[in-house]
């Protein structure tokens, strides 16, 4: 039985500056067919300028899709992508202003079990090109010393409401449990690196996360780097409204 039933295209209602983003609504059928979620959504970039909205929702699949599908379509690489495990698409726009576009795209797959994530995307679309996290703030220097202090410090908070957690009967974990867990967090802190982030109205998010093994995974930690445009001015490379 097909995965995907039907293809639906709807408005969003998200618009600014002559743009809207649309979506592009996937019925799910097969295993998985009269669930609490009906549709697969996926972002389509509509600015009115054909030239970059294609290059743009190329770009955009296939960076989520890991070019899986390089040159199918959008509706036909989510088909083939979602393949029957797929059981949650969605989207959303945190920015849209200044030539500037920011969204993330998250989805849950199930196999053996379910598992979830989320994904960062940021385009200029005037231009249709990519924007990474150094095109838009300074990420070395003072603001990076800052992001670390950050993020060292609640790697700390969280690896110290893990240690209540043992020492508390009803915290559910064991000495074992916690090394395990706690090593991940140290692994995690070690490893990060500046990637992920998001726009928002008024602040940029750097993203930072630390999976753990899906038996433990409600014990993953929280790290939220949040920074005002009004507190980064200095460090910022783009011209963003707040």
């Amino acid at each position: 039985m097909p995965a995907i039933a039907l293809l639906l295209m709807c408005s969003q209602h998200v618009f600014a500056q002559k743009i809207s983003v649309d979506t592009l609504s996937i019925r799910i059928a097969g295993r998985y067919a009269g669930t609490s979620i009906q549709k697969l959504n996926f972002p389509v970039i509509n600015s009115g300028n054909i030239q970059n909205d294609s290059a743009i929702n190329k770009d955009l699949k296939n960076r989520f899709t890991n070019n899986e599908y390089p040159e199918v379509s959008t509706d036909s690489t989510i088909i083939k992508w979602a393949d029957e495990q797929v059981v949650d698409l969605n989207f959303e726009v945190t920015y849209l202003k200044d030539g500037i576009i920011s969204l993330n795209i998250s989805a849950e797959a199930c196999g053996a079990y379910c598992s979830g994530w989320t994904n960062y995307y940021t385009y200029n679309y005037l231009t249709a090109q990519y924007i990474s996290i150094d095109q838009v703030v300074d990420t070395l220097g003072k603001f990076r010393n800052r992001v670390m202090a950050d993020k060292d410090l609640q790697y700390r908070q969280q690896g110290a409401q893990l240690k209540t957690n043992l020492t508390d009967r009803s915290g559910g974990i064991d000495n074992e449990t916690f090394q395990m867990i706690n090593e991940y967090y140290r692994n995690c802190s070690q490893s990060f690196h500046f990637g992920s982030f998001a726009l928002h109205d008024d602040y940029l998010e750097i993203v930072e996360t630390c999976d753990l093994p899906h038996v433990v995974k409600s014990l993953a930690p929280e790290i939220k780097l949040h920074y005002q445009y009004k507190d980064i001015g200095s460090y910022l490379k783009l011209k963003l409204t707040y």
